[in-house]
């Protein structure tokens, strides 16, 4: 089952120990997509979102980001991570940095744009961070809650995937 995805190697290996901590059999594996935004990320025609992290001075907090390897921007009520993210990685990485005890919302902004026709730009490659295997579906789903539980946002993947 997948944990989440991250473009940010320093938070898969943070992930990867914390369940690991936590008895989980953990596994990484990259995955490079093509036909993705430049400057979002996100595939076209995606909505976008916005993770916020408030609960300081914006410098404090862009400074807590920076230190966890992300891209963040000072807005009025703390710093935006950047590029914004597709609902999914957003909601992964909003629940990991509230388990760090930070104030986090998440904000739809649009959609993904197209990239641009022949310029092969676009291609972004995610650290997947899965565990398992599990002997049957029941197993997974005890897991799914346990993860859930933690403030992931897991879910079953297809053999293959």
């Amino acid at each position: 089952m997948q944990v989440g995805a991250y473009r940010d190697t320093t938070i898969v290996k943070r992930v990867s120990t914390t369940l690991t901590d936590k008895g989980f059999s953990v596994s990484e594996s990259t995955l490079t997509r093509g036909g993705r935004a430049p400057e979002s990320g996100v595939p076209a025609g995606v909505d976008r979102y916005d993770v916020v992290v408030s609960g300081g001075v914006p410098a404090d907090v862009t400074r807590k980001l920076t230190e966890k390897g992300l891209s963040a921007e000072p807005v009025s009520e703390g710093a935006v991570v950047r590029p914004s993210l597709a609902l999914r990685d957003a909601v992964t990485l909003s629940n990991d940095l509230r388990g760090e005890g930070l104030s986090v919302s998440v904000r739809r902004v649009g959609k993904g744009a197209p990239a641009p026709a022949g310029s092969g730009a676009g291609t972004e490659t995610l650290h997947r961070v899965r565990v398992g295997p599990f002997p049957d579906r029941a197993a997974a789903n005890a897991a799914v809650q346990k993860l859930r539980d933690l403030g992931y946002t897991p879910f079953i993947a297809r053999a293959g995937d």
